[in-house]
């Protein structure tokens, strides 16, 4: 093998390959990988590789594995090229996988993928800057280190031009590709920078929420919607025109608003038919808002694994709550919290408050009928005699100068009864005044019950002991949690194993990239995700594509032999500490919190004591007299 200086290489082991050729190590090159191909090039594609090797600039030797240089065979002619060795790195897609996530990038958070996007678009700004396109955007050419940084490779599809003459890129995953671009053939079709800004904006919404896809999602109308028609329609599910377009979201997914404002809007515009003839975020422009948004992220108040906008909730509690996958590892926040909790200090601090007690009692006085009542009552009376007597003497009467009629004598004197006996306006108002002052105190009483009492208090408390116990008790939880791990030895073994074979490089008939994406964003991502119940939930997925899935899981499963001499996977045990710390965590929140409620029902309650006394016992006083001049007039 011979590099353009006509030098002689030897090839050493081979690293990988795929369907163009396959990628290998040279020995005496340690820092450059040849990259053979299957056929050998055409003149075309060997004047290119030469074309590009040609203007390497810095930023593009520090983001990307741009080709080092042609390599020629002595007989064939050019078969391959150099170029730089990158090692070390994981493709994107077991970035925002969540279940590649965990174990491929333990310590990455959602700023880790904020910043692992804004790092994306400094590649894709080098390529632009230096007169490329991408075009082919996909996540198996964007390699992610730990540290966030990224690399492209694959660098020889770019389209590139050079002394006039158009290098084209021909090849493009539909799932990537633009609505004016989509079911085109790309031979001989011009790229821009506005085509590969429509990927970059897919990755980042892969990165940003959880490996779903931005067109994934369900159609309202009649027949399937997959994502590349979705993409070619402009169907975008999580936008503020997804009625518009009859799309909802897939369920369980986050609004787009997590992201804050100014990403929101990016992807509004990235994905609206408005910037197909250009307009589309840049990746300079991508830089500078994921830069800001990251600064803009705090740490979830309940679990310190998530982090989130400072302008939303945290998104992913009720997304893990949802499903029971965590989302994020927890390598990071072993031992993040900085100081030990100190529960006897704190106990220490609530015993301290002390109790209110019950309702104190109000003073009672014996309370005789008021003047007015006492005047009613004497008057009531003189006019119960003067009735009487009026209705002896109708009766008698009657008797005596009516006695064809004396069955009317007993009416009349009934009527003269109640005449005599009505209420005059006098009785009425000493009745209106004692029933407005026992409503008064009925009402007043209620609050003064609720308000002064020490109900809520011990209530309060009694929630805070249990909090104590629960907290006390999380040693003897984390051995039955890890004791439980043990008991279900096989069962994990083969979710283990079933969680190894991934979708994204299955081959099932039928179930091509799209699908996989989609499947993808709902949340199947591997074997043991494919059941029935799932399936039922993806939109597009008929009968016989679900049975054709099942039977790949079928397949693998029937392989699986258990080893009871293995140890538990290290990764479950490290999922039920973290369980164990985000549950301490919390109880630890929730007492801290306590504390101060406590403290704070307690001064509430002493406050509508001193300003809430006099005027109930003003109320009480009140009643008591209006219950004497009732008594007095006659209730």
């Amino acid at each position: 093998m011979l590099n353009e200086a006509g030098q002689s290489l030897t090839l050493g082991s081979r690293l990988g390959g795929g369907g163009e050729g396959d990628v290998w190590d040279i020995p005496a090159k340690p820092d450059l990988v040849a990259k053979i191909y299957h056929s050998p090039l055409t003149a075309d594609r060997a004047a290119k590789i030469q074309a590009m090797s040609s203007f390497r600039t810095d930023a593009l030797v520090k983001l990307t594995a741009w080709p080092a240089g042609l390599l020629r065979h002595r007989i064939q002619g050019p078969i391959g090229l150099l170029m730089p060795k990158v090692s070390g790195r994981k493709d994107i897609h077991h970035l925002y996988s969540p279940k590649s996530r965990r174990a491929d990038f333990q310590s990455a958070d959602w700023r880790f993928l904020m910043r692992t996007a804004a790092n994306a678009a400094r590649a894709f700004a080098a390529v632009h800057d230096a007169g490329g396109v991408i075009g082919d955007v996909n996540h198996g050419s964007i390699l992610v280190a730990q540290d966030a940084t990224v690399k492209l490779i694959d660098c020889d599809s770019f389209q590139v031009s050079l002394g006039g003459r158009r290098y084209f890129c021909e090849v493009g995953v539909e799932t990537f590709t633009p609505p004016e671009l989509q079911g085109k053939s790309f031979k001989g079709v011009t790229r821009t920078p506005n085509h590969d800004n429509f990927g970059l904006a897919v990755m980042t919404f892969l990165l940003l929420f959880m490996g779903r896809h931005p067109f994934a999602g369900r159609y309202s109308g009649a027949g399937d919607m997959p994502i590349s028609k979705a993409i070619e329609e402009v169907r975008f599910p999580y936008g503020s025109r997804h009625t518009a377009v009859g799309m909802l979201q897939p369920p369980g997914t986050p609004p787009l608003s997590i992201v804050g404002p100014d990403a929101e809007f990016f992807f509004e515009r990235a994905f609206a038919r408005e910037m197909i003839p250009g307009g589309r975020p840049s990746a300079v422009e991508w830089i500078e808002v994921l830069s800001t948004t990251e600064r803009e992220l705090k740490q979830c108040a309940s679990n310190p694994a998530h982090w989130h906008h400072r302008s939303t909730s945290c998104p992913w509690c009720p997304m893990e709550g949802a499903t029971g996958v965590p989302l994020f590892g927890m390598a990071h926040v072993q031992g993040a919290q900085g100081f030990a909790f100190d529960i006897v200090g704190l106990w220490r601090q609530i015993e301290a408050i002390g109790d209110p007690g019950p309702v104190p009692g109000l003073p009672t006085t014996s309370k005789t009928a008021s003047s007015a009542a006492k005047a009613v009552a004497a008057k009531k009376n003189l006019r119960g005699v003067l009735a009487a007597g009026a209705a002896i003497a109708a009766f008698a009467g009657a008797i005596s100068y009516m006695p064809g009629i004396w069955w009317l004598a007993p009416p009349l004197a009934a009527f003269l009864i109640w005449k005599l006996m009505e209420d005059d306006d006098r009785s009425k108002s000493v009745r209106v005044a004692a029933d407005q002052a026992i409503q008064n105190w009925v009402t007043l009483n209620h609050q003064w019950n609720q308000r002064a009492g020490n109900e809520a208090f011990l209530k309060r408390r009694a929630e805070l002991t249990q909090l104590k116990s629960r907290w006390e008790g999380m040693p003897n939880e984390r051995l039955r949690r890890l004791d439980q791990l043990k008991r279900n030895h096989r069962q994990l073994q083969l979710e283990a194993y079933l969680d190894r074979f991934e979708l994204a490089t299955a081959k099932i008939e039928s179930v091509g990239a799209g699908r996989k994406q989609t499947l993808e964003s709902y949340g199947i991502e591997t074997a043991l995700d494919v059941t029935q119940a799932a399936l039922f939930s993806v939109p597009g997925f008929g009968p016989k594509t679900n049975q054709k899935l099942l039977r790949w899981r079928a397949g693998i499963e029937a392989k699986f032999v258990f080893n009871p001499s293995l140890p538990v996977d290290p990764r479950e045990i490290q999922k039920v500490e973290a369980s164990v710390l985000r549950d301490r965590s919390e109880l630890e929140g929730k007492l801290r919190q306590g504390l101060l409620e406590l403290r704070q029902i307690a001064a509430q309650v002493l406050s509508v004591r001193q300003h809430m006394r006099d005027q109930v016992a003003k109320a009480f006083d009140t009643k008591l007299q209006a219950d004497a001049d009732l008594a007095a007039i006659g209730r």
